[in-house]
């Protein structure tokens, strides 16, 4: 009677490969009113979004805007002027063996940001940090069950494929406002930040909602004597639903990305003291894993009858997917140097993290880098606005492993400075991380079974002494013999088996 063999379908998720770039943008608006009077950059900000992520054979093309501002001086003015601008990205990532129609993962974030003026134009140079990968699903074929002969001798495992589903994003616009206070003497806005947070990822009718927090920082230009600017905060509740089937709402993860933050100041209906307006446009992406889990038979031989020949595969799969989302406190000093006006008031604190590396060993992991600080403040003796920078280092440890595929994301979420003395300024940061291991195993399966040659052995007693490694499928094997005679089997002890 022939064999019998019942297959079983199911998907491995493949990391086709992990690449990296570092780009240099650049951007440039027309500085208005400008003439011979000098112009000072104090401080510049970017904020990189991603479009697109196109998948081509062997490559990822990745298209995206970089959103420049910066904050200047003119001449000898005491107050504070603004501008933006604007970079396209366009890039490609070599990735071999990608191919359109599977997954891509993205990270995108800018590294630096240099703002300088040259011939009636604001410069910016832009430094961004590119990292994609390329996973796809394959399809593999196991074997749930063999029958047709006698003396069979079967090893079944039960893999656990954890594999990245289906990916969706909606396009939130929240808008908030707030009355100022008449004492600020509130002129324009300058500069804006955000940073977004997620909190609660939870299935809904429809879909997955995903609620957080934004938290929108605007520098406001100020006609008070002695602070001609001030930084107003206006909290935002993001609560957006993202449509996905039923189906696949059962481990999800949030991420949200800032498009771009845009406000103004007004006169407050009803009020004779003027209202700050903010819009913070987002795009809110949900990521869906599904499990299967197979029963696929691993080992197989015969005890009676004729020999099996049995062929095998090596697989490689996603076992589970590690996530940690934390917050850590950093603490720094900002210098001031030797010809800059000692420090006053402080103004806005402006703090961007720089991700150097990570490593991971025994279950835990550290992430690295820098945090370019940059502090806008008015000197001590009233003078023109002056602006210091510094790196400070920072080092975050992390409760899971960490590998080279890890996904690392640093954002800001609250920066303040103080001064200690004339000629430094203390930092104070709280860093929120976001970090996903994909951990990986290969796994080895029976991919086919045929009858052989018919068995040949002579029967007698064997003693056996089995070795490091050795257990009692292993030896059974060797002899063809059931396994559970082979059941006593010790590394370092005689073995007696019959055969």
């Amino acid at each position: 009677m022939a064999l019998e063999l019942t297959r079983q379908e199911f998907e491995v998720e493949n990391l086709i490969g992990t690449r990296e770039a570092q780009v240099l943008l650049r951007a440039e608006a027309l500085v208005p009113g400008a003439g011979r009077e000098a112009i000072e950059p104090l401080l510049s900000d970017a904020g990189l979004f991603i479009d697109t992520a196109d998948l081509q054979t062997d490559r990822v093309v990745l298209d995206g805007t970089a959103s420049c501002q910066a904050v200047y001086r003119q001449g000898g003015e005491t107050t504070l002027r603004a501008l933006t601008a604007q970079a396209k990205l366009n890039h490609v990532l070599e990735i071999p063996g990608a191919e359109p129609g599977m997954f891509s993962r993205v990270w995108a974030a800018v590294d630096h940001v240099e703002a300088k003026y040259e011939n009636g134009h604001m410069i910016f140079l832009v430094t961004c940090s590119l990292r994609a990968q390329a996973l796809r699903l394959q399809p593999v074929s196991g074997i749930a069950s063999v029958a047709g002969q006698a003396g069979l001798e079967t090893a079944y495992g039960t893999l656990n494929s954890v594999k990245l589903a289906a990916e969706s994003s909606e396009m939130a616009l929240l808008r908030d406002s707030v009355s100022l206070p008449a004492a600020l003497d509130a002129r324009a806005t300058l500069m804006d930040w955000a940073t977004a947070e997620v909190e609660e990822v939870a299935p809904d009718l429809g879909g997955v909602r995903v609620k957080g927090r934004v938290l929108v920082e605007t520098l406001v230009s100020s006609g008070a004597a002695g602070r001609p600017a001030a930084v107003i905060r206006v909290p935002m509740a993001l609560d957006q639903l993202v449509a996905l089937p039923e189906w696949l709402t059962g481990d999800v993860a949030a991420e949200v990305d800032v498009r771009g933050v845009r406000s103004q100041i007004a006169m407050a209906p009803d009020s004779d003291s003027p209202g700050l307006t903010c819009e913070a446009e987002l795009r809110v992406r949900v990521l869906a894993n599904t499990t299967d889990r197979p029963e696929v038979l691993t080992d197989i031989y015969a005890t009676q009858g004729n020999a099996l020949e049995v062929e095998t595969r090596d697989i490689s799969l996603c076992s589970r997917v590690n996530r940690a989302r934390l917050t850590e406190s950093v603490r720094g000093t900002v210098m001031i140097g030797e010809d800059a006006p000692r420090v006053g008031t402080v103004i806005a604190a402006q703090v961007r993290p720089v991700v150097g590396g990570w490593q991971g060993a025994d279950g835990a992991g550290r992430v690295e880098g820098i945090l370019e600080a940059a502090v806008l403040y008015v000197p001590s003796d009233g003078g023109q606005p002056a602006c210091a920078a510094a790196e400070i280092p920072f080092a975050v440890d992390v409760p899971m492993a960490l590998d080279e595929a890890s996904g690392i994301a640093v954002q800001t979420l609250a920066a303040e400075a103080s001064a200690l003395m004339g000629d430094r300024l203390d930092m104070k940061v709280q860093l929120g991380l976001l970090c996903e291991t994909r951990a990986r195993e290969t796994a080895r399966i029976v991919t086919d079974v045929q009858e052989g040659a018919p068995l040949r052995r002579q029967n007698g007693i064997v003693i056996v002494w089995p070795g490091e490694g050795e257990d009692a499928w292993t030896i059974a094997r060797r002899y063809a013999i059931p396994a559970a005679q082979a059941a006593d089997a010790q590394a370092g002890k005689a073995l007696v088996l019959r055969i």
